[in-house]
């Protein structure tokens, strides 16, 4: 099983499309919110509790596939927990993801097994844990004897805002520009103009990787002539929820281009993509791949 299939793997979609406990209580004993800026998720936890059982649980989450499919996870397997069991669970689950070792759940939480391959996506576990964490600062202060908390993820070393970074980087020398990768070839205008597309191409961020889709190797052809351009691209997943989104990005960001008048935008599965091969050697190391 490849790394895109371990990450959308469809017991992860099927808790995107279909969230469990989605709403939100208006009679809550705990209420937490939580917040991962890098990925741009955020949540909020509301649970109703009778003695120290949780009653009931309603999450309310926006975000990327795998801190939705987490959240809902989490929110089933909660219900009916007493406050220390969800807190054991919760701790259980974060020292499985955040180590190498195998996951050695109970039968009530064999839905969470489908998270393990993000464990091979190392920017992407803690929208994994975004919720669990949120659960746990949510239990600790309502032992405080305070109702709300508040949880926001932190991130080792500089995370510099992206786009801006890759707007005003040099193009040449680039590595891993996705068409050399893939061997699908560029029909060049000019060496100028194939540079300004991948200059522009390279302001488009993949939502659900915070990469740009140059260096991820998404990028499987450019065409120029004439004032035309036409991009051959490509998903992490053929189950990437995200694809109109990118699509989207790719032409506004063309049109931006003075001299472009017309542009062609192409999804295609062959070859499918491999960030071992495909994405640039800052990428690999970004995803934690050696």
């Amino acid at each position: 099983m490849s790394l895109t299939d371990d990450l959308y793997r469809e017991i992860i979609l099927e808790h995107f499309k279909n969230p469990r406990n989605h709403g939100r209580l208006t009679a809550a004993d705990i209420t937490a919110q939580g917040a991962n800026p890098f990925c741009g998720d955020e949540l909020e936890l509301t649970l109703a509790l009778q003695g120290d059982t949780v009653k009931e649980v309603r999450a309310e989450c926006k975000g990327c596939s795998i801190s939705q499919a987490s959240t809902s996870m989490m929110t089933e397997v909660i219900q009916g927990k007493t406050l220390s069991t969800a807190e054991e669970l919760a701790k259980k689950f974060k020292k499985m993801m955040l180590e190498n070792g195998p996951m050695d759940l109970p039968p009530d939480m064999e839905d969470l097994e489908s998270l393990e391959g993000v464990k091979k996506y190392p920017v992407r576990i803690k929208c994994a844990i975004l919720a669990w964490n949120t659960l746990l600062e949510g239990i600790e202060a309502y032992r405080r004897g305070q109702g709300k908390a508040s949880h926001v993820e932190g991130e080792e070393g500089a995370h510099p805002d992206l786009t801006q970074q890759l707007t005003h980087e040099s193009v040449p020398g680039t590595k891993g520009t996705g068409n050399s990768a893939v061997g699908v070839p560029s029909v060049p205008g000019t060496q100028d103009t194939q540079e300004e597309v991948r200059a522009a191409l390279k302001t488009v961020i993949d939502p659900e990787l915070n990469l740009n889709v140059v260096d991820l190797g998404l990028i499987y052809g450019i065409e120029v002539q004439e004032g035309s351009v036409k991009v051959n691209h490509t998903l992490t997943s053929p189950g990437c929820p995200l694809g109109p989104v990118i699509k989207g990005q790719i032409q506004g960001a063309l049109t931006r281009i003075p001299w472009v008048k017309e542009i062609q935008v192409n999804l295609t599965w062959i070859p499918p993509w491999d960030p071992h091969t495909m994405a640039s050697e800052e990428v690999k190391s970004e995803l934690g791949i050696w």
